[in-house]
């Protein structure tokens, strides 16, 4: 069938590389989890926290002694390995079925000394196939083969987040440590075509403490036998320099989150930008008296880490009266005193941070908290005009507001541009939160918002601000009352991600942590999340945007209304991007006509690409990174027109690009 492409959404719905020092440590007993049974596997979750301090593990094998405790100076509990012998085994297994699918496994590690030999394996019919270790002399290490390879040094008493994407139909596998990858097409140690477990310990040969936590592994067919080439690369966000895509760090002015603790995972997502609340009642507790520290620290570390701060103005304070809400759906400043002190707080904030911050946003969701739009627009015309006198080429968005409110916004435009105030406003954000990331209407009120635009402030651009999912039921706040998990989560983002990129659209992915609010869990991060608000891992949502922050950067435009069509019997999205110097392409599709599930279960179909410009195509998962050539036989050239056939698609973004426009 021929899908349409209509204005605004389009839609119809062998390099290896081991970038390591060696190591002269050998790994003795390890960490591991084994498993026989089908040809994929069941998944594996371990928390232990239901578990009573001094029970063993359920689900566990073990030798030694093999406990759940309370890890001191820690919040959460976990398996505990403690070897006081240099004679006997202490090691815990888990099954998760024989499997010759790529296994995922995430967990987190911990040594309690830096002198004894720690690790962790998978496992399959040839013994153990991929290793990550902590040696008795204070290193991390891995294996290439039987080649030891060095991953720096370790600490005790810290937990460490690792990820091992693991294949066993090519026998390799990836190393992520704290959401950075570390090594990529690691060779097995062993030959195997299957994995079954996963265990961890410490060296016969050494005495020590361990523990393991929030184990977990997937697995999961490849979706195509197209040749592997690898992965995509992961880019800091130094590295990738400029782009369209933001992060969300919200609600640190009110203490949900804590940027302390996700700092080293900021700069390695790759996003360029972050979101931040300018918290007005956090800073001055004390009426004219302003405390910076808290704010200067993270605007500090983020620029340094190639994040660039978006700050938002916003919310009230209750020391003064009229002051506002402090909070999501408080009140604008009203008073007299009140609207003195917030523009003196305005002009203070920008004045520090004008060399390190140009971009800002005026409130948060108005609309939300019953604001009447003419009523904010005078007010950010107020704000605006002390931003813009303190910091002329300041770039500054407004509304902020809670879906997309046609209506308010409009009102918004009609007010600011009869009071000739236009000029104020350089963008229009927005905070769309739908169950169908791909949902027709969204995008259709995008493009009525585009038309006011035009009409009352030419020049100002729009800027997806706010918007995610969560990754479990029972969440608080949008969407939270849906059943959802971390793969339909990731799905979720990607889609979100990706179709506003591919409309032009400055967009942000809300957030960078799970949430605590005072009630409940709001579980939308990226990162997994302690009840102390500390990072228990990072989620299948941070690699997968990690990802595609990597592809879809500022050396690719948008080709809105990109053309195609199908073969296909579901609707697809399709969005273009194209090479800024070469012109060559990269081109997402997915099956856009649901709520994200949790299937990974792909169908084959014909791709025609009348407008296309690729020489070496490639497929590439947005959602695992794995990179796999196009065979000759499953594309042909006539001009301009491109067809790809037999190209596996689902519920999630898949590419199709020219090879030189990715980096594996």
């Amino acid at each position: 069938m021929v899908n349409p492409a209509p204005s605004g959404s389009v839609r119809s719905r062998t390099g290896r590389t081991v970038p390591l020092l060696l190591s002269g440590a050998l790994v003795g007993a390890l960490i591991s989890v084994a498993s026989a049974g089908p040809a994929t596997a069941a998944n594996l979750s371990s928390t232990f926290d239901a578990v009573a301090p001094g029970s063993p593990a359920p689900g566990w094998t073990t030798s030694g002694d093999v406990t759940v405790q309370d890890v001191t100076g820690t919040v959460d509990r976990s398996l505990r390995l403690r070897d006081v012998s240099t004679t006997a085994n202490t090691t815990a297994a888990a099954t998760f079925g024989t499997t010759t699918s790529t296994v995922v496994a995430g967990f987190r590690l911990r040594a309690a000394q830096s002198t004894a030999t720690v690790g962790v394996h998978l496992d399959g019919s040839g013994g153990h196939s991929v290793t990550v270790a902590m040696s008795p002399t204070g290193r991390l290490y891995t294996y290439d083969g039987a080649t030891q390879i060095d991953l720096g040094t370790y600490v005790a008493n810290r937990w460490y987040d690792i990820r091992l994407v693991a294949r066993p139909g090519i026998a390799t596998a990836d190393l992520h440590i704290d959401g950075e990858r570390r090594a990529a097409g690691l060779r097995f140690r062993t030959s195997t075509t299957d994995l079954a477990s996963l265990q961890a310990g410490v060296s016969v040969a050494d005495t020590g403490t361990a523990y393991i936590d929030d184990v977990r592994t997937t697995a999961e067919a490849s979706p195509t036998a197209w040749p592997h080439l690898g992965t995509i690369a992961p880019r800091t966000a130094a590295q990738v320099g400029t782009s369209q895509l933001l992060v969300g760090a919200e609600t640190l002015d009110r203490d949900y989150t804590n940027y302390q603790a996700y700092a080293p995972y900021l700069g390695r997502l790759g996003a360029t930008g972050v979101r931040l609340q300018g918290g007005w009642a956090k800073t001055e507790k004390t009426k004219g008296v302003y405390d910076w520290t808290w704010l200067d620290r993270i605007v500090d570390d983020a620029t340094a880490r190639g994040v660039k701060p978006w700050l938002q103005l916003s919310y009230g304070n209750g020391i003064y009266t009229g002051g506002g809400g402090s909070g999501l759906g408080g009140q604008i400043p009203t008073s007299t005193e009140a609207l003195a002190a917030w523009d003196a707080w305005v002009t203070a904030m920008v004045k520090r941070y004008e060399n390190r911050v140009t971009e800002w946003e005026i409130w948060n969701e108005p609309n939300l908290a019953g604001i009447p739009a003419t009523t904010y627009a005078d007010f950010f015309a107020r704000t605006a005009a002390r931003v813009r006198a303190e910091q002329p080429a300041s770039v500054i968005y407004g509304p902020g507001e809670a879906g997309i409110d046609v209506p308010y916004t409009n009102d918004f435009l009609v007010r600011l541009s009869g009071q000739g105030k236009s000029h104020l406003l350089d963008g229009i954000s927005y905070h769309p939160y739908n169950p169908n990331p791909d949902d027709v209407w969204t995008y259709q009120q995008v493009d009525k918002i585009r038309a006011l635009i035009t009409q009352y402030a030419p020049g100002a651009v729009l800027r997806q601000g706010e918007n995610g999912a969560p990754s479990a039921p029972n969440s608080f706040g949008a969407l939270g009352d849906l059943d959802w998990t971390e793969l339909s989560q990731t799905k979720w983002f990607l889609r979100r991600l990706t179709h506003d990129l591919g409309q032009g659209i400055s967009t942000s992915a809300f957030s960078m942590s799970d949430l605590h609010y005072p009630s409940k869990i709001n579980s939308k991060g990226l990162l997994q999340t302690n009840s102390d608000k500390s990072i228990r891992y990072a989620k299948p949502s941070y690699y997968a945007v990690q990802t595609l922050a990597s592809v879809i950067d500022s050396t690719v435009t948008a080709l809105p209304a990109y053309p195609f069509t199908t073969d296909s019997a579901t609707t697809l999205t399709v969005q273009g991007f194209a090479n800024r110097d070469t012109g060559r392409q990269i081109v997402g599709v997915w099956n856009g006509t649901t709520t994200p599930g949790d299937s990974t279960t792909r169908t084959p179909v014909r791709l025609t690409l009348p407008d296309g410009n690729f020489t070496d195509p490639v497929y590439v998962d947005v959602r695992t990174g794995a990179v796999f050539d196009i065979p000759a036989a499953d594309w042909t050239v006539s001009g301009s027109t491109h067809t790809f056939r037999n190209v596996p698609v689902y519920d999630s973004p898949v590419l199709i690009a020219d090879r030189s426009a990715i980096r594996l």
